[in-house]
């Protein structure tokens, strides 16, 4: 990369030389605001360059793509502005961002943001101790703004409703596959063939699960919390990529730290009990933590809600992805196991968001 040298001193805050810049994780960069993220390294100090973009294209099943409306779900700007405003930087309880080193501008539509180097475990380095730590930090945060000891953020740019935008997508994107019998034969798909008529039914209580999930307390969500965005030092937690960051509800970002892993193949023979125990009781104490107290019931039927709404509909997408032996080939690259592990991991987590929708309805009614 072209590096100006004045810009690399403001970074670490002397004159730099000799620099390397390594790519960080490119396979993971499917977005499209994201136009890469490097790691420099200059002596033995480092910091990450993130550069955001407003990338033309979206992934094939329309859930990432760049949009240029200030309060569209995947706005492109939103994280530079994050870092930029000062917000990443001012959280109340545990929960942390990297340190912004500096923003600057290119043109009208990158913009490039110098940040902490975070160290720490992650990833599949997470263990299931490590996600309750996780979720006791979020839910000291997000108490928080729950409770009232912190005043909740109003900036325009923020993202809002943003999981009834998740829904609309999956509306157009899967949903129909739940109602059409072509190509669910494939037998790799068997485990999650037979959740098509749970989910289907489910669908016709979307707007039931919306509407519980949108009566948790408001406070800020980060929306992309999974163990890939997530850094464990200790008793320090420290959260990456806010690019989706905005107002939800207490409990919405819990189904990237149970469901999640299993789903992206990051622990994907996890026990969903244990996952589910052990991050449902670390947000509660997180919650404790910041004088928010509810019900674990109430708790948990929020967080019920708002993975069945999430994760549920995603098997529609299933028929379209094993008929593309491209697409499979990708998937097996990148998750190193066979399409048909990968798919009953999956049919793991559609199975168990089936069931949360289905108690928290129950439950509530």
């Amino acid at each position: 990369m072209d590096l100006d040298p004045a810009e690399l001193e403001r970074v670490f805050g002397r004159p730099v030389g000799d620099f390397t810049v390594e790519p960080v994780d490119p396979h993971l960069r499917i977005h499209s605001v994201t136009g890469g993220v490097y790691r420099v390294r200059a002596g033995d100090d480092s910091a990450v360059l993130k550069v955001v973009r407003h990338g033309d294209g979206a992934t094939a099943d329309g859930l990432w793509g760049a949009d240029a409306e200030v309060g569209a779900r995947n706005y492109w700007k939103r994280e530079w502005l994050a870092f930029d405003s000062g917000l990443l930087g001012s959280f109340p309880g545990r929960l942390r961002a990297p340190r912004t080193l500096l923003t600057t501008e290119h043109g009208d539509a990158e913009c490039w943001i110098w940040m902490q180097d975070v160290a720490g475990r992650t990833g599949p380095a997470l263990g299931t101790g490590d996600l309750r730590t996780v979720a006791a930090a979020l839910g000291s945060t997000q108490g928080a703004y729950a409770a009232g000891a912190a005043d909740l953020p109003d900036e325009a740019w923020l993202s809002r409703s943003w999981l009834r935008g998740w829904v609309e997508v999956c509306r157009a994107s899967f949903v129909p596959a739940l109602f059409d019998d072509r190509g669910w034969d494939d037998s790799r798909l068997a485990p999650v063939r037979e959740l098509r008529d749970g989910a289907a039914a489910l669908w016709s209580r979307c707007e039931d699960l919306l509407r519980i999930a949108e009566s948790a307390p408001p406070t800020l969500t980060h929306w992309d919390f999974w163990p890939a965005n997530l850094f464990v030092d200790g008793d320090a937690v420290t959260a990456i990529d806010w690019s989706q960051v905005g107002i939800g509800g207490l409990t919405h970002d819990l189904d990237q730290l149970t469901l999640d892993p299993v789903w992206m193949q990051v622990l994907p023979d996890a026990s969903l009990d244990e996952l589910e125990a052990a991050v449902l009781d670390g947000y509660l104490a997180g919650l404790h933590e910041a004088g928010c107290e509810f019900e674990p019931e109430q708790v948990r039927r929020w967080y019920a809600v708002t993975a069945a709404a999430r994760y549920t509909w995603l098997i529609g997408g299933q028929p379209g992805l094993a008929a593309d032996p491209a697409a499979v080939a990708e998937q097996e690259r990148r998750f190193g196991r066979p399409f048909a592990a990968i798919t009953e991991a999956k049919a793991r987590v559609v199975r168990r968001a089936i069931e949360l929708g289905q108690w928290a309805l129950g439950s509530a009614s």
